[in-house]
């Protein structure tokens, strides 16, 4: 029997065999603490730094500091909390109350951290997305002001692999709101996108390992050099630049700059690695089923190659999902971050995906090793799955 086919790789990632053999090689000689005096600590600590510089060039981020955290969330509270707290005073000494925007498809990690700091005083506010999930210029630029001390808009969209335009987002920011800092989501988007971080040129950026081959429990803050110092969210010994305390994950780092190369290479050598299969999967399932609804932009150039998003009018999701799973193709449904939550996908209201249609969405999320005889594979067997409903 086939092994499971696995495309539920915006949820997590396998590790990268490059990845696995950059842990093993952390764990052997770099296990010590990063911070001790001896040899043993020093080779750690070099360890870390070549991993952080490493992952600059891979993301084209030369630009920002690398501060090493545990989760994508944790990079979310530490860009939206951290910062908006940091820079309150800028509008607070001219008498004005502080203002957060937030994109409405936000990821929960991000738009509930936004929406917390209406407890510390600030105005938050949420900004539309239009029917394929992106935020226009327009739209921002319309909120915009001298209160404003932060806008948070993610990359990628985890459910519909919408890009929203972050280069032009940010130039409307700096123009409009000129007290405010940018911070970006580009968890689902790095190692997927091969945009440098560079030239987006947001304030700072949250990155995760296991959305791209890496290992959990390993993420990073990226901070552009220069911009004020955001407020902590953990302290103790003063570690990343006093800016996230806690002994560093040597064994994820190390696999997360691994990984992070690999994908690098990849988009270097096949930039349309992920748009290619995207599109040939779409072709193969168009022809099984006509009504398919293909959620998102049609545009490529606002897609992430990485995420098709489809609704089959007739079925339920989540069982459709298992009887894939028993033909050995596994794929998701909605975020998996909440997916046995009970309440409604914010992202398919934001969008007005038809209520009749948001319990039929099924989210293949692609690698990009996928053959074409893989994808064949999931045509069928999504075909013999109607075939039997």
């Amino acid at each position: 029997m086939d092994a499971p086919l696995y495309l539920d790789h915006a949820a997590t990632t396998p590790p990268l065999p490059e990845a696995l053999e950059a842990f093993q090689r952390a764990v052997e000689s770099g296990f010590a603490n990063p911070g001790s005096l001896h040899q043993a600590g020093a080779d750690a600590a070099r360890m870390i730094e070549k991993a952080r510089k490493s992952l600059r060039e891979s993301f084209g981020a030369h630009n920002y500091q690398v501060v090493w955290t545990a989760t994508g969330t944790e990079g979310n509270h530490l860009g939206i909390q951290g910062l908006a707290r940091a820079q309150r005073k800028v509008v607070e000494r001219k008498g004005l109350q502080p203002r957060v925007l937030v994109g409405a498809l936000e990821h929960p990690s991000a738009l509930l951290a936004a929406q917390a700091l209406a407890e510390e005083g600030f105005v938050v506010e949420t900004l539309a997305g239009d029917g394929d999930g992106i935020i226009r210029p327009e739209v921002l630029e319309a909120a915009l002001g001298e209160d404003v001390v932060m806008v948070t808009i993610q990359w990628a969209n985890n459910e519909i692999g919408s890009l929203n335009p972050i280069q032009e987002l940010v130039a409307r920011t700096r123009r409009g709101a000129p007290n405010a800092l940018f911070h970006s989501d580009a968890v689902q988007a790095v190692g997927k996108c091969s945009t440098a971080l560079d030239r987006l040129g947001a304030d700072s950026y949250s990155v995760a390992a296991h959305k791209l081959g890496g290992i959990r429990g390993c993420a990073a803050f990226l901070l552009r050099e220069g911009c004020v110092k955001p407020k902590a969210q953990f302290v103790g010994g003063g570690h990343e630049s006093g800016l996230r305390s806690g002994t560093e994950n040597t064994m994820g780092i190390a696999a997360f700059a691994a990984a992070a190369k690999v994908r690098r290479q990849w988009m270097t050598e096949e930039p349309d690695f992920l748009a290619s299969r995207r599109r040939n999967l779409v072709t193969m399932l168009k022809e099984i089923v006509p009504d398919l609804v293909t959620l998102g932009p049609e545009d490529e150039s606002e897609q992430l190659g990485a995420v098709l998003s489809i609704a089959i009018p007739g079925i339920r999701a989540e069982p459709f999902l298992h009887r894939l799973e028993s033909e050995g193709v596994l794929v998701g449904s909605g975020s998996a971050c909440h997916a046995h939550g009970h309440t409604e996908s914010a992202v398919l209201m934001a969008i007005q995906l038809p209520a009749n249609l948001r319990n039929s969405v099924l989210r293949l999320s692609l690698c990009g090793d996928e053959s074409r005889s893989d994808l064949q594979r999931t045509a069928k067997a999504i075909e013999g799955c109607l075939a039997t409903s």
